[in-house]
């Protein structure tokens, strides 16, 4: 499988050329052909195997939500259900793999390590002596309250430790708050319940509610403000979305007709009304599952997008059209429908409206936990889609390159790796299509997290994100 590969000088490109000068004899003597070719396949395969690697090492980072959890809930299940010498030592060994997968992936989080220690600490005090035998939760909890309570206080939310400061600052403060607040009431439940058994159930119970609340926040909802919105301005613009049975549904079928007519274009005869038809008739089918976003200004349509999720057992109209389907993509990831894209003549000149309108697909898209859009390009359109990021599907040998669609124009497939949009999102060659300044920060964060979740343990070669064009070209 080709693999896309940042080069340095002097080492093999992707495609087995040398990015620097030849590599010198060994032994003294020259490479012949045969032995050249093994060494620069090996360099390709060593050179691959490390960014298979970072890739990884980047993926991983998100599974420590999921470890810190179940490291805090294991180590209190042992201390309370046996608090002696040994439940602490097996509690300090379990800080220890904990700590060291944290260094190994350059985490230094103060929980992680100071639990180690308090736990090395408890077990030495109770070696040595039993007069501190029950009020182990105590401890512990005091000092994660403590901790907890400083580093927040300190603007240093214990959560981002464990993404080396990345991510979202108000969802880290969030949870971490959220943590505190449980350590905390674990702390007075210790305290006021001892010796009753609650004083151990309790704070249990409390403790699982908070992670279980942390993980709610981190991969499905934080807040109406932080969630796809179906309305919002820019500037003197408005962006919302349409339903069938919207008043404005109609004004949008028409003002789409209106952008794409062509009179005597690829031969297409229909009239204004017909194509509107057309276009009523084939989203009202869709139903729900159709995305009509439209921009507006001073209440008039001025441009538009329609995108449509990917339902199971129900083609989108693009294959029905080509005779040719989708499914090989959806086995690796999730896909969607992109079209009517649109913007009114007079306002072409104004990117606020363009930008809005990627904004809306943007969103929808990381909600969904989109990896591949696919879209249909008309001839005039094809610019405006190769500007947001869009390559033409199939080449000019393969038959379905143009396409004539059901309204009498010809379309050209195009094709967008969205995964690898978001996975590589900070990559200086991505900057041109300003893909980050309209990405919604939570919804890319989650997006991330399930991803990761979602394919780390899967084969490398189905990360959706390493598909290149010539791969998705030669499963179609």
């Amino acid at each position: 499988m080709a693999i896309p590969l940042r080069t340095r000088k002097g080492q093999a490109g992707p495609e087995g050329c040398r990015t620097g000068p030849s590599p010198k004899p060994i032994g003294g003597m020259e490479l012949d052909g045969f032995a050249w070719k093994k060494y620069r396949m090996a360099s390709v395969e060593a050179i691959a195997g490390n960014i298979e690697k970072d890739e990884k090492e980047t993926l991983f980072p998100v599974l420590f939500m999921f470890l810190s959890f179940g490291s805090m809930i294991a180590s209190l299940g042992l201390i309370s259900l046996f608090q002696d010498y040994y439940a602490y030592a097996m509690c300090a060994l379990l800080y220890v793999a904990v700590v060291a997968i944290e260094l190994r992936f350059r985490i230094r989080s103060p929980i992680s390590i100071s639990m180690l220690g308090l736990y090395a600490g408890l077990a030495l005090l109770d070696y040595v002596t039993k007069d501190y035998t029950g009020y182990a939760g105590i401890i512990i909890f005091a000092w994660l309250t403590l901790l907890s309570s400083i580093l927040l206080l300190y603007g240093k939310p214990f959560t981002a430790f464990y993404s080396n400061g990345k991510g979202l600052r108000s969802l880290h403060m969030a949870s971490s708050l959220i943590w505190t607040a449980a350590y905390a009431m674990s702390l007075l439940a210790s305290v006021l319940l001892i010796p009753d058994v609650l004083y151990v159930i309790v704070p249990f119970v409390l403790c699982i509610a908070a992670g279980l609340l942390g993980i709610f926040l981190n991969l499905a909802w934080f807040g109406r403000g932080n969630g796809r919105q179906d309305h919002f301005g820019i500037e003197e613009f408005e962006f919302r979305r349409l339903l069938p049975d919207s008043p404005q549904f109609p004004p949008f079928c028409d003002f789409y007709a209106r952008q794409i007519y062509r009179p005597g274009d690829d031969g297409n005869s229909k009239t204004i009304e017909d194509i509107a038809e057309v276009v009523s008739t084939t989203e009202t089918a869709l139903g729900m599952d159709s995305y009509v976003f439209v921009a507006e200004h001073e209440g008039r349509i001025v441009g538009c997008i329609r995108c449509v999720l990917d339902r199971e057992g129900r083609p989108f109209p693009l294959e029905t059209e080509m005779s040719s389907t989708f499914d090989p993509l959806r086995k690796i990831g999730k896909v969607m429908y992109v079209g009517r894209l649109a913007v009114d003549h007079a306002y072409r000149e104004r990117p606020d409206v363009l930008n809005g309108i990627f904004k809306c697909f943007l969103d929808l898209c990381l909600s969904e936990d989109v990896s591949f859009v696919v879209a249909e390009g008309f001839s005039h359109r094809l610019p405006t889609y190769l500007k947001l990021g869009f390559e033409i599907l199939f080449e000019r040998s393969d038959k379905r390159h143009a396409i004539k669609m059901s309204h009498g124009y010809i379309c050209y497939p195009v094709y967008m790796n969205f995964a690898y949009l978001v996975f590589n999102r900070d990559d200086v060659t991505l900057k041109k299509y300003h893909f980050s300044d309209f990405i919604n920060p939570y919804l890319a964060e989650r997006w991330y997290k399930r991803s990761a979740l979602r394919y780390f343990f899967r084969t490398r070669r189905l990360w959706p994100w390493r598909f290149t064009l010539q791969q998705v070209r030669g499963i179609l």
